[in-house]
């Protein structure tokens, strides 16, 4: 659909001209309608219905063809694949530089994989213990894992991990992987052996639909780069679509060898894979429990959040632990005691961890309560996170007479066996190592391996080798970079002149806002104390005065750069009603090319 729909727009531009010729003969040049003609030239300049068609053409090719949507949830209804197609194009419209953005986190994570893939042992070496016969693992490969390509079905899980049989119920039937699930399958030899072939058939567009997008928006910016060059004005509707022509290149050149809206995944062998199935769903926030009902009586943010199902939980992993059951504790304790809990570094010997994870003594039982405090202490001084994209965490208590059922007794066990079968697992995965009660106890890193689907924002999901404030500034700069192009049509006309200041106003608003994030996210990641204010009011921790203040000072700017979205988008449509008259004139060279 999306191919014909372009090919169609690619047509006009060829058919405009011959519209052109035969609106603009008179009837003086034909007057009996039988003289004949060879070669009109088309009138100097161009029109209004030109101006607007050829910008909104290029603008909807920008925004549209150019969004690369994950693989949907499953049993996704054609009214919410519309509403959330809609969602985005309308990001996209208004704030192109968060799309920009996504490409360019999905990108980062797809590169890593694909290093990670290519640097596996069990990859680079057939012949080692896991690995089997695989065909060469591409770009496309590792775009189509991090957009949720790969699945496991829940009907071959059901001894382990719960599910639903009521196909009406919004309960997932598979686990959909994440980059880093699929990460862990390179690590452990299990990756899948896919043709890229059968993974670009997926794709909705070929190269060849992309690059008539391309060069469509090339023109388009040829054309602006033409007028400056002739000291000609450019309209501010034309400055909003250049903004949204170069988005539109980065989000291509980030996307290029990502299949475009592939709506099923391929399904991988549950059966084989069990043990690290398990592993993967108690790593994940698909296996933490949350009364949401609980959660919306606590705070008016979380309520606030709960309501949107911005909050995170807490995945069953990171309320277990490794006990063995040695006479001798692996890693001593200190020398004084001045509580239940003595917190130690972890065992930083291979050998130890080893042992201890392929130990048939051990076993994985549910942690006391005392280390779930000692663990969200810790947690909440992890660095390395854009502060911006943390959610309100959930975490629920599990009563001390809880009994383990049979589905948590089966995974538990099946945990274990994959630790046992796959070292590599257990390889910088030790969170914390201390004693409970005289008696060692081992927690380790959870990660989102799978999920009901994978979410198109950029969240804990993707794989990134780079820190937090990194990842924030580039965000905020996309942000400052896209003011300031809007700031570049300061001296361009205007109907009145509070539409000229509005305009302005509304660009250094949106580049003000993209450097003040920057600066944040620098200061946040240098001062811990600002840090932990900020996880407190996300928590709703903080004392009603200091919830409400912060509230009404972030809705207030947060609001207000809508608004400057909002104004820029419209009045760069309705400030064509009045324009110098030299902004119809064209150069030239313009006139030697059919196009829009």
């Amino acid at each position: 659909m999306r191919v014909c729909i372009l090919f169609f727009c690619f047509f006009l531009c060829i058919c405009r001209a011959d519209f052109d010729i035969t609106t603009n003969l008179t009837a003086d040049s034909i007057p009996d309608g039988t003289q004949l003609v060879g070669y009109v030239q088309d009138p100097n300049g161009r029109g209004t219905a030109t101006l607007v068609v050829s910008s909104l053409l290029t603008l909807v090719l920008c925004v549209w063809s150019a969004l690369h949507l994950d693989v949907p949830r499953q049993r996704q209804t054609r009214i919410q694949d519309l509403w959330l197609n809609v969602r985005w194009i309308v990001t996209g419209i208004y704030a192109p530089e968060l799309v920009v953005f996504t490409a360019w986190r999905q990108w980062c994570s797809a590169r890593l994989l694909n290093q990670l893939v290519q640097q596996s042992s069990t990859y680079s070496e057939p012949d080692s213990q896991h690995a089997k016969s695989y065909t060469q693992w591409t770009m496309a490969h590792s775009f189509f894992a991090c957009t949720g390509g790969f699945a496991f079905e829940l009907q071959s899980l059901d001894r382990a991990i719960p599910r639903s049989d009521d196909l009406t119920m919004d309960r997932p039937q598979r686990l959909t992987l994440t980059a880093r699930g699929m990460a862990i399958l390179a690590k452990c030899g299990k990756l899948p052996s896919v043709r890229k072939e059968d993974i670009e058939d997926k794709s909705k567009a070929n190269d060849l639909a992309k690059a008539t997008v391309i060069v469509q928006a090339t023109w388009m910016l040829i054309q602006v780069i033409g007028r400056l060059a002739s000291k000609l004005p450019v309209t501010p509707l034309e400055v909003n679509v250049v903004a949204h022509v170069l988005c539109a290149f980065l989000m291509y050149l980030f996307w290029w060898n990502k299949p475009l809206l592939p709506n099923e995944p391929i399904i991988l062998d549950a059966e084989e894979l069990e043990p690290l199935a398990a592993f993967m769903y108690s790593s994940s926030e698909m296996s933490g429990y949350v009364n949401t009902e609980q959660v919306k009586s606590q705070t008016v943010i979380k309520t606030l959040f709960a309501h949107l199902n911005l909050y995170s939980k807490t995945p069953e992993f990171e309320t277990i632990c490794l006990r063995p059951k040695a006479t001798e504790p692996v890693v001593k304790p200190p020398a004084r005691v001045s509580s239940a809990i003595i917190a130690i570094d972890p065992p930083k010997s291979d050998i130890q961890l080893s042992q201890i994870l392929l130990g048939t003594d051990n076993h994985l039982e549910h942690a006391p309560k005392a280390c779930m405090a000692e663990l969200q202490a810790r947690r909440e001084k992890e660095q390395g996170t854009a502060f911006f994209e943390r959610r309100p965490r959930i975490v629920v208590e599990r009563p001390d007479s809880h009994q383990l059922s049979i589905l948590e007794s089966n995974r538990l066990l099946l945990i274990q066996k994959a630790f046992q079968s796959f070292p590599t697992l257990g390889e910088d995965r030790i969170s914390m190592s201390h004693h409970v009660d005289g008696a060692p106890c081992i927690h380790f890193k959870a990660e989102q391996l799978v999920a009901d689907h994978v979410q198109n924002w950029p969240s804990n999901d993707l794989l990134r080798n780079v820190d937090g404030l990194v990842v924030g500034m580039v965000l905020w700069l996309a942000n400052l970079c896209y003011g300031g192009i809007h700031a570049a049509g300061w001296n361009e006309h205007f109907p009145t002149i509070a539409e000229t200041w509005l305009w302005r106003a509304s660009a250094l608003y949106i580049g003000f806002c993209g450097g003040l994030w920057v600066v944040l996210n620098f200061v946040v990641a240098r001062i811990p104390a600002l840090n932990e204010f900020w996880e407190h009011w996300m928590d709703g921790k903080k004392t009603w005065w200091q919830n409400l203040g912060l509230g009404v000072l972030v809705f207030t700017c947060g609001f207000s750069l809508v608004l400057a979205r909002m104004f820029i988008v419209v009045e760069a449509v309705i400030s064509i009603r009045e324009l110098p008259a030299s902004a119809y004139q064209t150069p030239e060279w313009t006139e030697l090319f059919p196009h829009l």
